[in-house]
C-alpha cells in the first residue's frame, strides 16, 4: 500500500465562502492572494452596480411627476419634482416642469422663481419663456407677460399659443390691432382653427363697433356715418334701408366711392334689372376694371339676350378674377350664344375644374357637344352630371340617417 493520502485543508475566506485548495509542494501562495483580490474587487463592483442601478433617473423622476400631475395630484407632484431638483439643479425641465406645477396651483411668484431658475440654466429652452409670461400674464402684469411671450415667439416662432396669449395679452393693453396680427398667422397656418377665427371676428367686430362710435360722436350727421349705416343694413339684407341710406350718401357728396357698385349689387339681387343695369354702368365709369361690376352687368345683359354686349364684360371679369368660377360659366354660356363653340368649350372646362361637385359646367358642355356633332364626349359629360347627381343624393341620405341617429340618442 501506498503512503496516505493527505486530506486537503479548508481555507474560510472573505464574507463566509468555503475554498478548498489543496497546497502542493512547489505551487505559489501568491495565487491564493491574488484569487482573494479579484473575489474582492468583483465584490466592490458588484456592490457599485448595485447602487448605480437602484438610483433614481431624472427620467423616472419625470414619469412619476406626470402620473401624478395626471391624476390632479399637484402637491405630490410638487415634492417629487423638488427631489428631482435635488438630485439634477441643473436640469430646465425640471426647474419648468416645477413651476407648471405652481402655475396650476396658481402659486404664481413661486411658478415665477421657477421659471427664472430654467431660464438660467437655458436662456432658450422651450416654452419656459412662454409660461414664465403666462405666470406674469395671472398676474395682470401684461407688459412683461408680452415680453416674454416675444421672446418664446423669438426662438420658437411657430408656437401657436405664444401667438395667442401675445394676442389677448394686447388685447388688455388696448393694443387690438396689433392683436389681430397674431391672430391672422395663427389663421394662415392653420385655416380650420374655429377657436382662433372666433377670437378673430369678435375683436374685428370690437374695433367696427368702436370706430363707428367715436365717428358718431364726431359728426353724427356725417356721410361716413351713412355709408357705414347702407353696408350694415346691405349686411343685414335689409335693401330697402340701405338703398336709403346710399341715397342719403349721393346727396351730401356725389362722388362718394364705392356707392354706385354697392347699389348695383343690391339691385341685382332683389332682381331688378333695369336699375341694377345703370348703377353698374356708372359704378364701371369709376373703375372700369372692376371684376365684379364686369360679372353682374355682363349676366343682366346676357339675361336680356344682349350677348354681343356682355362678351368684353365677362371676358374682364373671367379674366380679373380666374378663380370665380360663375364668370368662366357665364362667359362660356355667352360663347355659345354667339356659336363660338371652341371658346366655349375652354370656358366652361376651366369653370368645371374650379367647381368639380358642380354639374351646370357640364351641361352646358354637353349642349356645346351637340353643337358639335361631337356624341361621344356629350355622352361624357352627361355621365359625369348623372354621378354628381347620385353622390349628390347619397349625401342628402347620409345626412338625414345622422340625423335620425343623434335623435335617437
Amino acid at each position: 500500500m501506498g503512503p496516505p493520502r493527505r486530506r486537503p485543508k479548508v481555507i474560510a475566506p472573505l464574507r463566509g465562502t468555503v475554498l478548498f485548495c489543496t497546497l502542493k509542494r512547489g505551487l505559489p501562495l501568491r495565487f491564493l492572494a491574488v484569487f482573494l483580490l479579484l473575489l474582492v474587487l468583483l465584490g466592490c463592483f458588484a456592490k457599485g452596480a448595485f447602487s448605480q442601478a437602484s438610483a433614481p433617473t431624472l427620467r423616472s423622476f419625470l414619469d412619476r411627476g406626470r402620473a401624478l400631475e395626471k391624476s390632479e395630484d399637484y402637491a405630490g407632484a410638487e415634492k417629487v419634482y423638488a427631489q428631482a431638483l435635488a438630485a439634477f439643479p441643473k436640469e430646465p425641465e425640471v426647474h419648468k416642469r416645477l413651476g407648471i406645477i405652481y402655475q396650476t396651483e396658481l402659486k404664481f411668484p413661486e411658478s415665477i422663481d421657477a421659471f427664472q431658475k430654467a431660464l438660467q440654466v437655458s436662456p432658450q429652452y422651450p416654452e419656459v419663456n412662454f409660461y414664465l409670461g403666462l405666470s406674469f400674464f395671472g398676474l395682470n402684469q401684461y407688459d412683461k407677460a408680452l415680453e416674454y411671450f416675444n421672446t418664446e415667439l423669438k426662438y420658437h416662432p411657430d408656437y401657436r399659443r405664444a401667438h395667442y396669449y401675445a394676442a389677448q395679452t394686447l388685447v388688455s393693453l388696448g393694443r387690438k390691432g396689433e392683436a389681430i396680427q397674431h391672430f391672422e398667422i395663427l389663421v394662415e397656418t392653420d385655416p380650420n382653427d374655429s377657436k382662433v377665427w372666433y377670437e378673430l371676428a369678435r375683436l374685428c367686430r370690437s374695433l367696427a363697433v368702436q370706430a363707428y362710435n367715436r365717428l358718431a360722436v364726431i359728426d353724427p350727421d356725417s356721410v361716413l356715418v351713412h355709408a357705414l349705416n347702407a353696408e350694415s343694413q346691405a349686411e343685414d339684407l335689409k335693401y330697402t334701408e340701405a338703398i336709403k341710406e346710399y341715397q342719403e350718401v349721393l346727396k351730401k357728396q356725389p362722388d362718394f366711392p364705392g356707392v354706385h357698385l354697392a347699389l348695383g349689387r343690391i339691385y341685382y339681387r332683389m332682381y331688378k334689372s333695369a336699375e341694377a343695369e345703370g348703377e353698374l354702368k356708372l359704378a364701371l365709369q369709376e373703375d372700369p376694371n372692376n371684376p365684379p361690376a364686369n360679372y353682374m352687368l355682363g349676366q343682366l345683359l346676357l339675361r336680356d339676350k344682349r350677348a354681343a354686349e356682355a362678351l368684353p364684360l365677362l371676358q374682364v371679369a373671367a379674366a380679373g378674377d380666374p378663380t370665380f368660377m360663375k364668370a368662366h360659366l357665364e362667359l362660356g354660356k355667352c360663347y355659345l350664344e354667339l356659336g363660338k363653340l371652341q371658346e366655349a368649350v375652354q370656358a366652361l372646362s376651366r369653370a368645371a375644374e374650379l367647381a368639380p361637385h358642380s354639374w351646370e359646367p357640364h351641361g352646358v358642355l354637353a349642349e356645346v357637344y351637340v353643337r358639335l356633332n361631337d356624341v361621344e364626349k356629350r355622352k361624357a359629360e352627361l355621365a359625369i352630371i348623372d354621378k354628381l347627381r347620385r353622390e349628390r343624393d347619397q349625401n342628402v341620405q347620409d345626412a338625414m340617417e345622422k340625423v335620425v341617429r343623434e335623435d335617437n340618442h
